[in-house]
């Protein structure tokens, strides 16, 4: 950088448009908005009628990025409020490369909020006294091995798991329906599977029947809720 000015390292810096940095969302802020939203619902006393809040998880990949989601915001806003920092501090030219410091340090001051609200979610996570994790799957064998791997994932985080639903069950058959029959019998072989797992062996197994009707609306769901926790 020899022979290189302050006013041609500040041009530099300034194609490098860093100021963006604080206002370009980092990947996940979606799913983190998603989840510090429950932390708003477990501390606001609107909500303190409620007993539980269920929280449902998209399919086993979306799962396992949306729990490891508090580490990796908290890593990410750490480096890009650190950065910051780091130029700001330099000379009041570079300074100038954030545009209105105001308006940036306002972004900081969110960033900072996140990430104290994101280590909240990571802790609720892990609590045992007040959250559980309950995996849902179907009868299949595909279906329940990538059950057994998400188990092993939950376990690895620390994150209480302890009940296994089992749904669309098909009841025995009674008429002379081949396909029923058949399916029933695939549907009997991967649960069969389940007591022998190492990872699913040791949760509550609850079979949840299928029924005939979309489960949609309060109704349904307590005449489901019914059977399930029964």
């Amino acid at each position: 950088m020899e022979g290189m000015g302050l006013g041609m390292l500040v041009e530099q810096l300034g194609e490098l448009k860093l100021g963006e940095l604080l206002d370009t969302p980092p990947p996940g802020l979606d799913e983190a908005i998603a989840i510090s939203k429950v932390m708003q619902f477990l501390e606001s006393q609107e909500y303190s009628m409620f007993t539980r809040i269920v929280f449902d998880t998209a399919p086993t990949g979306h799962t396992l990025r949306l729990l490891s989601l508090p580490d990796f915001l908290d890593a990410s806003i750490g480096k890009i409020l650190k950065l910051k920092q780091k130029i700001a501090a330099a000379t009041s030219a570079i300074k100038s490369v954030f545009g209105q410091e105001g308006t940036q340090q306002n972004a900081a001051d969110r960033l900072e909020r996140l990430r104290d609200r994101m280590l909240k979610v990571r802790e609720l996570f892990r609590d045992t006294e007040s959250t559980e994790f309950v995996i849902v799957t179907i009868p299949t064998v595909m279906a329940v091995s990538e059950s057994s791997r998400l188990c092993a994932s939950l376990r690895k985080e620390n994150v209480p798991v302890k009940r296994l639903i089992v749904n669309q069950i098909l009841p025995p058959s009674v008429s002379d329906c081949k396909f029923c029959s058949m399916k029933r019998k695939d549907q009997m072989r991967a649960l069969d599977m389940i007591p022998n797992d190492p990872e699913l062996s040791s949760l509550t197994l609850i079979q949840a029947p299928l029924v005939d009707v979309e489960i949609r609306g309060v109704p349904a769901l307590k005449f489901m809720g019914q059977i399930v926790w029964k």
